[in-house]
């Protein structure tokens, strides 16, 4: 049985903290990780192994994300990311992107992915253009992560 909500279930949002709690986009950008490259379909001891949390838990968010219309899901089978969904997860990206590149640049310091997802994430909008233009001196250096995701930010390479 897949379960998949219509786009009327999900938030009208302007900003995915808005709407999606902090763990939930952390299982939507693991989910994106895990099916780049490939037809999108995760299962639940990938997501498991990748975020070091037990299959039940695992199990738990799937239903609760596709019950908010983030993602399809199929017992046995895995999850696919919706558009919308995706769409979360790549913003959540490239928040993590503009924050994990300034402390690189401006700090010397390599944070690791969680921490600097676990900070743009609570970071206002502002704060994250902010740190984009302090980085690059353009505010949307970043905006270009979306079509890609953070494996590509395009402040991976600089040279600060």
């Amino acid at each position: 049985m897949t379960r998949e909500y219509s786009q009327a279930a999900v938030c009208d949002c302007a900003r995915p903290t808005a709407c999606v709690d902090q763990n939930g986009g952390l299982y939507l950008v693991a989910i994106r990780r895990i099916g780049t490259g490939r037809d999108g379909r995760v299962r639940t001891g990938e997501v498991s192994d990748r975020l070091d949390v037990a299959p039940p838990s695992v199990t738990e968010m799937f239903d609760r994300l596709a019950a908010a219309g983030f993602l399809r899901y199929e017992k046995r089978t895995g999850v696919v990311l919706t558009d919308r969904g995706r769409e979360v997860a790549l913003e959540l990206e490239r928040r993590q992107c503009v924050v994990r590149t300034f402390f690189r640049c401006r700090t010397g310091f390599d944070m690791p992915l969680e921490v600097g997802y676990r900070i743009g994430y609570i970071l206002p909008d502002g704060a994250i253009d902010r740190l984009g233009v302090l980085v690059d001196e353009t505010p949307t250096t970043c905006s270009v992560t979306p079509s890609t995701g953070v494996e590509q930010c395009p402040f991976s390479e600089t040279g600060c």
